[in-house]
């Protein structure tokens, strides 16, 4: 298994680089965790064709883990002619929320079926599914105005904490890997972590990748052992 950060930024391309998105290679093929404005284009960086992904899980449906989604339909339709089935799964509105992005990007191909068959789950925090092969948890993530919610989820052995002010209870245990957002140097606040909190209460795992960086934080972070602070495209093997 190889998880790669395609995009290892925040909202604002901090320090150049990519908006958020998780790359996860597995026995099963590749899926993806939140797909940012840059995601595209990092596929194509790796060389990899991005017809590759089975399906797409976003945590939230802010703009900087969602707005690569029309660019990947119109890859899908108009270059691949992609005829595989794709899944996308979200919080609750993830379905008119995508459909939207397509619309107002492209609303002629929006108007039209896709010509390959897409599901898209809406996933509550408490329930686990199986989408594209694979179990999927959903944990409550704090990071969102009610009545909007954001997800943490936990992906076979690989944990993502999403945007969130703490880590959710059960989302790491006995996990492989932990992809968590790690915004500010300092200690964060009630919808994003900071390294000052989280270095005295990191989660028990082999491998932890802190994503959705800062630019102080991407330059401050000095990570202890198991710690990878994430530059675009880094990957590790599992």
């Amino acid at each position: 298994m190889r998880v790669t950060a395609l995009g290892s930024a925040d909202a604002f391309c901090s320090a150049g680089r990519g908006q958020t998105c998780w790359l996860v290679d597995d026995e099963r093929g590749a899926y993806a965790v939140d797909f940012g404005a840059t995601a595209l284009h990092a596929m194509r960086r790796l060389g990899r064709d991005p017809q590759e992904l089975a399906a797409v899980h976003f945590t939230h449906l802010h703009g900087d883990h969602i707005a690569g989604w029309p660019f990947l339909l119109v890859d899908a339709v108009y270059r691949a002619k992609r005829s595989a089935p794709l899944v996308a799964s979200g919080p609750a509105g993830t379905r008119a929320r995508l459909h939207a992005l397509w619309a107002a990007c492209y609303a002629n191909a929006a108007a039209r079926p896709l010509p390959f068959p897409l599901q898209v789950h809406e996933l509550a925090a408490g329930e686990t599914v199986n989408l594209a092969g694979r179990e999927v948890r959903v944990f409550a993530a704090e990071h969102m105005t009610p009545p909007d919610v954001a997800l943490s989820l936990r992906i076979g052995p690989v944990a993502f904490s999403g945007d969130t002010g703490s880590i959710a209870p059960g989302l790491c245990d006995g996990a492989q890997a932990v992809c968590l957002e790690c915004t500010y140097l300092g200690p964060g606040t009630e919808r994003h972590l900071g390294w000052e909190t989280l270095r005295d209460h990191l989660p028990r795992s082999p491998r932890i990748l802190l994503g959705h960086l800062g630019a102080e934080a991407r330059a401050g972070i000095a990570p202890p052992p198991g710690v990878q602070v994430c530059d675009d495209l880094d990957a590790v093997e599992l």
